[in-house]
């Protein structure tokens, strides 16, 4: 598999918003209400909340397979979401990687699915805080210094 990582331009960030939300409702329905579906759509379809936001995108050939968008001056990742078709073939990390080497970043935050927490603990991030509802959505705060 050739994958392809790059930088996404923001005519690109509702195929980004797009795969974000299936696999959200694929693998993390559980953390979330109908008010937090409802939270999160009105996010990611939400072009100004986005475009704060560097989003990066993994490619097998033409198709996005994965993305992470993170916002650099909180250094926190406020998307990362990966097919369920290509997990566990080191996509995420390769992401994840490609990212930390492009921003500056002294430590990076992200407020997990409790579907994604083991994934966050194998990058080495670590739970600073109990699971959270904040408007429907369940997660976790962790962290990682760099």
């Amino acid at each position: 598999m050739n994958i392809m990582i790059r930088k996404l331009t923001q005519d690109e960030y509702n195929n980004a918003a797009d795969l974000s939300y299936q696999v959200c409702m694929e693998c993390g329905r559980n953390d979330f209400t109908q008010e937090g579906i409802e939270t999160f759509k009105s996010f990611v379809y939400d072009t100004s909340l986005m475009n704060a936001l560097d989003i990066y995108g993994a490619f097998d050939k033409h198709l996005l397979i994965g993305i992470i968008g993170v916002h650099r001056e909180k250094q926190h990742i406020s998307l990362f979401f990966v097919l369920p078709h290509y997990h566990r073939q080191g996509i995420g990390k390769s992401l994840f990687d490609y990212v930390m080497s492009d921003c500056n970043f002294t430590y990076i935050t992200v407020h997990s699915s409790t579907y994604a927490e083991t994934f966050y603990a194998s990058l080495g991030f670590k739970k600073v805080g109990k699971k959270e509802l904040n408007k429907g959505i369940v997660s976790i705060p962790m962290e990682r210094n760099i």
